[in-house]
């Protein structure tokens, strides 16, 4: 059984190449109706399928589902790539209800990769201490057995923003693209406790270290803090300090 959206303007087409890959995981994001509380959701899933003309992804759960998915329904799609987060908007085309529910989904605007620059970043140095959150999909994705015995990895701070931090971690760890991650360091002699996510994981010059990209989730308590951690730091490198 399925549902279609009448025809209407014909959608933007990207090139699949901006696209996330078969069974790569993937956030949708949706505006619920103000009648059924207005909220916008985020939810994980997986890509089904891709075609030149949009995506096909399994149909995420979420309060509201059975009101509002339909046939026309907007929703955006994110997923982690190598220069950051991707985001693009999609018109749901189609709802199956099949042996696994998916949407069929149309896209209606352009990629846009957010590279996490909205906040200014500065050099930082001390140790950080990088936790696997419990729930992430990708973890879940890795098996029971494998995910209880993932550990706390112990990393190197790189550099610091009010939106996240860029760290060294080990090339053996769980650390990679799309983790979802807490980052406990200390800031200025005060701890720093933060949920985000990886949304950049390259090769540093050290083979056996990666360099990773925390994108920390809202709220952050400590946003204060490191605005004027990164004030400060930014005052001494103009004054010639940092050297």
């Amino acid at each position: 059984m399925s549902r279609r959206a009448t025809a209407g303007a014909p959608p933007h087409r990207s090139g699949p190449a901006h696209w996330p890959g078969l069974n790569d995981r993937v956030w949708v994001e949706v505006q619920i109706p103000d009648a059924f509380g207005g909220e916008t959701v985020r939810v994980p899933t997986r890509v089904e399928d891709a075609s030149e003309g949009g995506l096909v992804v399994a149909a995420p759960s979420f309060r509201g589902d059975l009101h509002v998915v339909a046939p026309g329904l907007a929703v955006s799609v994110l997923w982690a790539g190598q220069r950051g987060q991707s985001r693009q908007d999609f018109l749901i085309a189609e709802v199956t209800r099949r042996r696994v529910p998916a949407w069929d989904l149309a896209p209606c605007g352009e990629v846009v990769v957010e590279q996490r620059r909205r906040f200014a970043r500065v050099p930082a140095t001390g140790r950080a201490h990088v936790s696997p959150v419990a729930g992430d999909p990708l973890q879940d994705e890795a098996g029971a057995a494998d995910a209880e015995v993932e550990a706390v990895v112990a990393a190197h701070l790189v550099d610091l923003s009010e939106g996240g931090a860029a760290l060294s971690v080990p090339v053996s760890s769980w650390v990679r693209l799309g983790r979802l991650a807490r980052l406990s360091f200390d800031l200025e002699g005060q701890p720093v406790d933060q949920a985000g996510q990886v949304v950049r994981c390259v090769s540093a010059l050290d083979p056996d270290r990666l360099e990773a990209v925390v994108a920390f989730s809202e709220p952050v308590p400590a946003a204060d803090r490191l605005r004027r951690y990164v004030m400060q730091t930014q005052i001494r490198q103009r004054r010639g300090g940092d050297r």
